[in-house]
């Protein structure tokens, strides 16, 4: 099972958030593979020991205008395309050797659509709906079933993943930004359409 990005989450976050977040960084190696991809959904990023990210709000994410090449950080890859399957927009992701099974069959679930290579491999295409559909999704590793509660953010109702080991300080990222977290019998729910606010504070991961 793959353990979360962190880094990538928090930025994430950032883009997706109401207003400004500043987050400092201990592991960038590979990080600045996000720059261009999420300004090119619209939201503002500065790089540095501290990252600037101004946010579009939920579901304010644009159609972006290049490929999402994100080979030099592809623990990004299963937080990213979750959120991008929740948006209406249609993005071309590049990761060479990362493989999407087991990650787009849930997504395809949630309502996106999915053309990759054989095996599941990127580059691809996904296209994300207008009308994401809440589940309960089981049998995903730790960051895929992350990228799936970053679906559930810009869908109605709550989205469910099984609860794993070492996810907690993924879920204290999530309650930093204002998203309704709960864990119930086993499963983490998230709650759709929160306002997600920048903090205060910056983040470290």
């Amino acid at each position: 099972m793959s353990a979360i990005d962190l880094p990538s989450l928090a930025l994430i976050l950032a883009a997706l958030a109401r207003g400004g977040t500043h987050v400092h960084v201990r592991d960038a190696h590979g990080l600045a593979a996000l720059m261009p991809a999420l300004t090119a959904l619209g939201a503002t990023v500065a790089a540095g020991e501290t990252w600037r990210v101004q946010g579009r709000g939920m579901g304010g994410w644009c159609e972006p205008d290049r490929v999402l090449d994100l080979t030099a950080r592809p623990g990004a890859v299963p937080l990213l395309t979750g959120a991008l399957a929740a948006h209406d927009v249609t993005a071309v992701l590049a990761a060479e050797s990362v493989s999407l099974t087991g990650l787009r069959p849930a997504l395809e679930r949630v309502g996106a659509r999915l053309t990759v290579r054989r095996g599941d491999l990127l580059p691809g295409t996904i296209t994300g709906t207008p009308w994401p559909i809440p589940a309960l999704h089981e049998g995903l590793g730790p960051s895929k079933g992350m990228g799936l509660l970053l679906a559930g953010l810009n869908s109605p109702g709550r989205t469910g993943v099984t609860m794993l080991p070492d996810m907690e300080p993924a879920l204290d990222l999530l309650r930093r930004f204002g998203a309704g977290v709960s864990v119930e019998d086993g499963n983490i729910w998230v709650k759709g359409y929160p306002d997600l606010l920048g903090p205060s504070d910056p983040i470290q991961v």
